[in-house]
């Protein structure tokens, strides 16, 4: 008997389906061809292709073990939280995000980096003419005279908001961009991964990447899956450390323009880098009796 296992993903249009024969994991029955609902999926320059891939890669390394697999896309979205809560509640199966303490405690991680190190580093994204503000920039202190704006359910507002920076939220992922050009802040923070072609989608709103500064603080992408869902969590870790023994994640990672551009501009490492704190770890809650 097959079941039906829904992966969805953070901060995208993008909700896959993943239909599996055998409900631990263990059929190897043949796969069903793979659907795709939205075409972007299969376009390099969206954010969504990589992770895609990467998940397939995975999957497809595990054939052998835990049996062949379909995975399908459907054109719909649930806001984070709500993604979030669907995977706790088990009617979604895989997200992908950026982690944090909370996330793990609430979600089971699979604790191979997606991204390697790229996540760990933040560019910024400022109103084209307005360089001269960032290049005065020498300190958190005087990054603290700016505003910042951020996605209001990402990790990544915590961050900031925990390292007292000022932060404008709102949530929209294209939203921040229009209102980064109409000046309702000062800067967007992206990931040296995401930024160059972010930067030349929306070339009407005349934006620019800053040249000086650099954020750091850890934040590594993961998969993530119910914390009762095990056997999915060691698929997909055995699948990723396969992908990485065999070359086959290197190379894909490798494939994406954007990422090389990003690890060339880590090597050059001539930015100031201004050093975030991570959001500190709370202690599990006490029930009293």
């Amino acid at each position: 008997m097959s079941r039906l296992v829904v992966l969805c993903v953070q901060r995208t249009a993008l909700v896959l389906l993943l239909c599996c024969a055998g409900v631990v994991w263990a059929s190897a029955s043949a796969t069903s061809s793979v659907v795709i609902r939205q075409s972007n999926i299969t376009d390099i320059v969206n954010e969504d292709y990589y992770f895609y891939r990467v998940l397939e890669l995975a999957l497809n390394k595990t054939d052998a073990q835990w049996g062949a697999v379909q995975i399908k896309q459907l054109p719909y979205r649930p806001e984070d939280k709500r993604l979030r809560s669907a995977l706790m509640q088990a009617s979604v199966d895989v997200l992908w995000s950026p982690t944090s303490a909370d996330f793990e405690r609430q979600m089971l991680p699979v604790r191979i980096s997606l991204l390697k190190e790229l996540n760990n580093y933040r560019l910024l994204l400022i109103r084209k003419n307005e360089q001269p503000a960032f290049s005065a920039v020498r300190s958190i202190d005087d990054l603290r005279k700016l505003r910042g704006g951020m996605g209001a359910q990402w990790t990544d507002a915590s961050i900031m908001e925990y390292n007292r920076l000022p932060l404008v939220k709102a949530v929209g992922y294209g939203k921040l961009f229009k209102m980064l050009a109409a000046k309702r802040f000062d800067y967007f923070s992206r990931g040296v991964y995401q930024i160059q072609s972010e930067v030349n989608f929306y070339p009407e709103l005349e934006l620019q990447i800053e040249q000086e500064l650099m954020l750091s603080y850890p934040n590594e992408v993961y998969f993530f899956v119910n914390k009762n869902n095990i056997d999915l969590a060691k698929r997909l870790e055995t699948g990723l450390k396969i992908a990485q023994r065999d070359g086959s994640f290197d190379q894909l990672f490798n494939s994406i323009p954007r990422y090389q551009w990003g690890m060339e501009l880590l090597k050059k490492h001539q930015r100031r880098v201004i050093t975030l704190q991570p959001l500190p770890i709370k202690p599990p809650a006490i029930n009293k009796q």
